[in-house]
């Protein structure tokens, strides 16, 4: 935990890529991450997703937050389907199954209360 400011310059850490199934074109940027850093329970990023790529269907053990920068598309919130833009901001609860479809490219600032981004679990969905 930290008491102190801390500053990320624009461009940084690197993009890293997300390897698991059902995730291909998704990479994203730890913005704020005890790893990479201090932080306070607290984790976020940004999620690259290319066009005409999802993420698919999983669940966290830990709330998210979500808030589009760029681009047009789709959160599968459980069995409903809510089209996002730029601005929106979504709060999805632990457990709830949730996926992302981007028929053009999306940029999402996402926060996870947990000091690191390693310590979300992401359940597929079939395992849930």
């Amino acid at each position: 935990m930290t008491h102190q400011p801390v500053f990320v310059p624009a461009n940084s850490p690197d993009l890293q890529v997300m390897k698991e199934a059902g995730r291909a074109g998704l990479r994203y940027r730890l913005l704020i991450d005890a790893d990479g850093g201090p932080s306070s329970a607290l984790c976020q990023g940004l999620f690259y997703i290319d066009s005409g790529h999802a993420d698919s269907p999983h669940h966290h053990d830990v709330p998210e937050t979500i808030h589009v920068i760029e681009g047009k598309g789709f959160a599968i919130l459980g069995d409903k389907r809510q089209e996002l833009s730029p601005g929106d901001t979504l709060f999805i609860p632990a457990g709830l199954v949730h996926g992302f479809e981007a028929p053009e490219s999306m940029i999402l600032l996402f926060t996870f209360p947990v000091e690191r981004f390693s310590d979300v679990t992401y359940h597929d969905a079939g395992n849930a």
